[in-house]
């Protein structure tokens, strides 16, 4: 199969596709694979950066500044949606 049909072909199937969570998966999946992002470069952190974001929470358990679990989970849904619909844009 050469690129015109490989691509012609990927069309179709998405247009036959009414689901919208799949659709919104398909479209990060292909925008990452265009900016050719790798899970390395996506999780390079080093382990100063580790050291330093783990005192910060540590400060900040000492100092009470915690969430209930049921906000925290609120909150990461919808930042997930948001993630989501910002690879349809």
């Amino acid at each position: 199969m050469n690129l015109q049909v490989a691509k012609k072909t990927l069309h179709e199937l998405i247009d036959q596709i009414e689901d919208n969570e799949l659709l919104i998966l398909y479209a990060k999946l292909l925008k990452r694979e265009i900016r050719k992002v790798s899970s390395q470069d996506f999780f390079n952190t080093t382990q100063s950066d580790l050291i330093s974001r783990a005192k910060a929470s540590l400060r900040s358990v000492e100092e009470g500044k915690t969430r209930n679990i049921k906000d925290f989970k609120k909150d990461v849904a919808v930042w997930k949606k948001d993630r989501a619909m910002q690879y349809l844009n």
